[in-house]
């Protein structure tokens, strides 16, 4: 049964045909109708959906397709009677009649029926179909399952999650879009969990609950139902920083990105002073000298990040002033260590160490391929974490052999030749590697589907995990200990510091001698006239 020719399969008279072919929204109702045909719906049932469209479109008036509110549909069902011809018996005027037109109206003004054919896509049996299409919020699960298969997620994974959001309904009665907080969302895995281990004896393990929860922040976050708020575990004198928070946003106008550092630090601070029993207003100098103190002796934090921690300390303090919690002037007694220029010089792998760890990954294998490429940008034109990370595809000019870097720091673009090296190893990445079907721009993508950009941790694990096997005599193992490298390596082969500033998107020239203290002996070779060598 396809397009009008439903209508001839379905009714005999074609007085009736042509009643239905020249009612408004025809293509809507075709759709609609050659859907539940292919549901194996019986002639007989379909018939009856096809009355029961038309009466929807005469009693809402619908001359053409419009959003139309559940409310609207219960107060025209009120004063509802279906016209009174041949075609309609009285036992057909009862509340169960009725019932059908409600249903009948929000299933097909309410879902996008080309979206529909999903369900029968993942699943076989006719009445898991039928629950998944006639469950609540099927516009929302949709777009978060159709983004799935957009980025490579498998027939299974794609039905495993569509389950999922299910449950998720059910365990959260999110029935109607609303703000969910991430407590809210651990609380009803929690419940879940033990209500099918109890009720089903269900083995629902830490595994399945880490997936709901996965889930549910993800498909909340999609379709902006998930409340943004800093990560809340316990913390003394809680109001106050609470304030001080809706201070830095509203007064200071400061970003989420800094707020939430901040945030943290702040909160070891007052939960130190609840453990040491002490109010607020009591707070001496010898207080906090006493907990930046255990930061840098005990807790092994540098002296330039015991300083960092005293800046956002005395700013606190400042505002606790202004709202009389502590004593005056507190702020200002607040002393910080003394850090000396170029204190903490940058620590990296030699040249040697770096062409290793290029040498190990340098095959045919998927996950090499693409960390090869990765491990070249880092080390050749010293990029950022975030630089790598949002590199995207229109970002380089195969033609012209040039790549644009968008700086972390002032988010300038920056335009670099493209080294051959570098190139193909991105383009064998990009031609025999990454999934290219999906909607993603940015260039490395996770090799699992769904798939999805690099974050930074990830991008830290990875280069941690290719580095710590060579041992390099560094304090850490991070993306930015290949930056440091690429610079010390471009100040040993002689190239003049206003070029390397230039090639790391250095801002001041102080930035860049911090790296002409790194290697002495190797910079007294480039004073005696040593000569400058390709990068590899």
């Amino acid at each position: 049964m396809k397009n009008e020719n439903i209508f001839n399969q379905i009714f005999i008279r074609q007085s009736t045909i042509n009643k239905h072919l020249n009612a408004p929204l025809l293509q809507e109702r075709l759709e609609y109708l050659n859907y539940c045909a292919s549901c194996h719906m019986r002639s007989q049932t379909v018939q009856e959906i096809a009355r029961f469209l038309l009466i929807i479109v005469e009693s809402l008036n619908l001359e053409a397709y419009r959003v139309v509110t559940v409310k609207e549909i219960e107060t025209v069902i009120k004063n509802w009677l279906p016209p009174r011809n041949k075609s309609y018996k009285k036992s057909a005027f009862s509340l169960a009649t009725k019932i059908h037109f409600v249903k009948h109206a929000i299933n097909w003004l309410e879902k996008p029926i080309a979206d529909i054919t999903l369900f029968n896509q993942l699943f076989e049996i006719q009445k898991i179909i039928k629950k998944h299409i006639y469950s609540p919020l099927l516009k929302e699960r949709l777009i978060y399952l159709h983004d799935l298969i957009d980025n490579g997620a498998s027939q299974f994974y794609t039905r495993r999650i569509a389950n999922y959001l299910l449950v998720i309904i059910d365990s959260l009665d999110f029935y109607e879009l609303r703000l969910v907080s991430m407590q809210e969302i651990i609380v009803s895995a929690d419940n879940w969990q033990k209500k099918q281990n109890f009720i089903h004896s269900n083995n629902i393990t830490d595994s399945a609950k880490k997936i709901f929860i996965r889930t549910a922040v993800t498909w909340f976050d999609i379709i902006g139902c998930l409340k943004k708020e800093l990560v809340k575990k316990f913390v003394a004198f809680q109001e106050y920083l609470d304030q001080y928070v809706e201070y830095m946003l509203k007064e200071q106008g400061l970003s989420e990105n800094t707020i939430i550092p901040r945030y943290k630090e702040l909160t070891e601070l007052l939960n130190y002073l609840n453990n040491i029993k002490t109010d607020f207003i009591k707070i001496t100098p010898l207080t906090i000298d006493k907990f930046l103190i255990k930061k840098h002796d005990i807790d092994g934090c540098s002296r330039a990040t015991v300083q960092e921690r005293a800046t956002v300390i005395r700013s606190f303090l400042r505002f606790a002033e202004s709202k009389e919690w502590c004593q005056k002037h507190l702020a200002d007694s607040i002393k910080a260590p003394r850090v000396y220029k170029h204190e903490s010089l940058p620590s990296s792998p030699n040249w040697d160490d770096v062409k290793k760890i290029l040498a190990s990954c340098n095959d045919d294998y998927p996950t090499n391929i693409r960390d090869y490429a990765i491990l070249m940008l880092l080390s050749v034109y010293g990029l950022r974490c975030n630089e790598v990370i949002h590199l995207c595809l229109d970002d380089i000019d195969w033609n012209n052999e040039l790549i644009q870097i968008r700086r972390a720091k002032n988010s300038k673009p920056q335009i670099f030749p493209l080294s051959h090296l570098v190139g193909d190893a991105i383009l064998n990445y990009i031609k025999n590697v990454r999934p290219n079907k999906g909607s993603l721009r940015e260039v490395f993508l996770c090799m699992d589907s769904p798939y999805r950009a690099f974050k930074s941790h990830t991008l830290y694990g990875m280069i941690t995990k290719r580095l710590k096997p060579f041992n390099p005599n560094i304090k850490h193992h991070g993306p930015h200990s290949l930056r440091h490298a690429c610079a010390t390596h471009l100040i040993n082969e002689g190239i003049s510091l206003k070029a390397i500033g230039d090639h790391l998107g250095h801002a001041n020239l102080d930035t860049t001698q911090i790296y002409a203290h790194v290697d002495l002996t190797s910079l007294r070779k480039v004073c005696d006239g040593f000569i400058i060598r390709d990068l590899l």
